[in-house]
C-alpha cells in the first residue's frame, strides 16, 4: 500500500514502462501494476490474494512469468526463480544457466 501510493514510485514505474525499460514485481507488487492498467492484455502472475488488480491481464499460474518487459512472480518463495527471471532478460539464458548451476547444493 505505501509503495502504491508512493507518487515517486509511480513516475518511476510510469517513465520505465514508456521507455520500455523492464520492470520486475514479486508478491503483492504486480497488483500495482496491474491496478495501473500496465499489465492489461499481459501474462501475469502474483500472489493469490492480489490476483483481483490484474482484472485485465492474462493471469497465468506459472511461478514466474515474463510477457514483453514484465517480469512477475507469485511470492517470495520463488524469489530464486524469479531472480533467474531478471538475470536471464538482462544478461541472457547462458548467465542465468550459468548461476543455476553454480548454486547447486552439493
Amino acid at each position: 500500500e505505501n509503495l502504491k501510493a508512493s507518487l515517486r514510485v509511480q513516475a518511476i514505474l510510469d517513465a520505465a514502462a514508456a521507455r520500455g525499460l523492464y520492470i520486475g514485481a514479486i508478491c503483492a507488487a504486480p497488483s500495482i501494476l496491474g491496478e495501473k492498467s500496465l499489465l492489461d492484455g499481459k501474462r501475469a502472475t502474483c500472489f493469490p490474494s492480489f490476483a483481483s488488480a490484474l482484472a485485465n491481464a492474462i493471469k497465468v499460474e506459472d511461478k514466474v512469468v515474463t510477457d514483453d518487459i514484465f517480469i512477475t512472480a507469485e511470492g517470495m518463495g520463488v524469489s530464486f526463480a524469479f531472480g533467474l527471471a531478471l538475470i536471464t532478460v538482462l544478461y541472457g539464458e547462458e548467465k542465468a544457466e550459468e548461476i543455476r548451476i553454480s548454486t547447486r547444493a552439493g
